[in-house]
């Protein structure tokens, strides 16, 4: 197991630590700007408390009609106004078939992915009209929520997420209840073993693995309170749950989702989420979630939390998209136009799913 010796930092405040009397006050959610390079930034979908209303403006916005025209398809085959005549799980599934020409992953990892052969104006285009769409870095919107989450992924992700959220936590941006962060037992592809070195992991081998190293570093955490789970000869079908506790008495969990498809794939964000609500927190109507991700993964996760945490649970969740700190060691990912154009497609799968979910 990796060292998450503390030298490696500056003195920093104690996480967890209670904030003072002014800290502990209701305090106005924190704004952002308005607009992104001529786009209208469009509001956090469910924000309005009206999902169908929230994606029928979604599908209808100035940023998602300019991708699709600069791609040759015509933006009205798919708002309410422009085909009065399909219901709006019909349009979707329609925008889906449409960004298939976007699809160079093909089941990949996002690491894999091939690059769309793209002239310097289509992605200036595609990254302003993505960052309009809400694939971008938001701050918070209140002061305290319930649970923190955390997705995993590349081994970038299991670096920085936990960064960010142990320093908003220190800095007292927001208190927490406690932090969890949910991963898989997915095995490193790419460069990511590279990567792992570049930290100083080069015995790591696996997503979990990294996610946990990553957090005990972010939260200065010593060995788990305790550990449980399962293991199998399908790593989809293992699944495990480290419980942590910081000098302050932070709870704070990581976590290996099993897959719902186990001999089929690894554990995606869905799995996670759910493995999250039905085994590893005790959710109660009306909490509020904070899913800290990475600007350009925002949207299609937060649109899957809705539909499997919000919806069923009656949780309230925002999500954001973290921003870098000082404590990872590795080199800050930059995302191509294609990269946007993915999570896009992602997004409006993800919208067909959320709406087709029963009330």
């Amino acid at each position: 197991m990796p060292s998450t010796d503390a030298g490696d930092f500056q003195r920093q405040p104690a996480i967890g630590a209670r904030a003072s009397a002014r800290d502990s006050q209701p305090q106005p959610p924190i704004s952002a700007s308005t607009d992104v390079r001529g786009f209208q930034r469009q509001p956090l979908i469910g924000a309005s408390g009206d999902l169908v209303a929230d994606t029928e403006a979604w599908l209808a916005s100035e940023p998602l009609g300019a991708l699709i025209t600069e791609f040759g398809g015509d933006p009205a085959d798919y708002t309410r106004h422009g085909r009065p005549d399909l219901p709006l799980p019909a349009r979707l599934a329609a925008l889906d078939t449409f960004t298939e020409r976007w699809d160079t992953r093909r089941g990949l990892e996002r690491n894999l992915a091939a690059e769309l052969d793209l002239t310097d104006a289509q992605q200036t285009l595609v990254i302003d009209a993505s960052n309009a769409l809400g694939l971008r870095g938001d701050p918070p919107r209140h002061r305290h929520y319930d649970h923190m989450l955390m997705l995993g992924g590349l081994i970038r992700a299991c670096v920085a997420r936990p960064s960010y959220a142990a320093h908003i936590i220190r800095e007292r941006e927001i208190t927490a209840g406690e932090v969890t962060t949910l991963g898989a037992h997915r095995p490193f592809v790419g460069n990511e073993f590279e990567q792992a070195a570049e930290l100083g992991w080069g015995d790591l081998t696996e997503e979990y693995e990294a996610l946990d190293a990553g957090t005990r570093r972010a939260f200065e955490l010593g060995e788990p309170e305790f550990e449980e789970g399962e293991r199998f000869d399908d790593i989809g079908s293992t699944w495990g749950v480290k419980h942590y506790r910081t000098a302050d008495g932070l709870p704070v969990r990581v976590v290996a989702a099993p897959s719902s498809e186990p001999g089929t794939r690894r554990a995606n964000s869905a799995d996670s989420y759910k493995f999250f609500a039905d085994h590893v927190a005790n959710l109660k109507r009306g909490e509020r979630l904070l899913l800290i991700s990475t600007a350009i993964y925002v949207l299609p996760q937060h649109v899957a939390a809705l539909r499997i945490l919000a919806l069923p649970y009656g949780v309230e969740v925002d999500t954001i998209g973290g921003k870098p700190t000082e404590r990872p060691r590795i080199a800050l990912s930059h995302y191509s136009a294609t990269k946007y154009l993915l999570e896009v497609r992602s997004t409006v799968r993800a919208l067909a799913q959320l709406v087709s979910t029963p009330a």
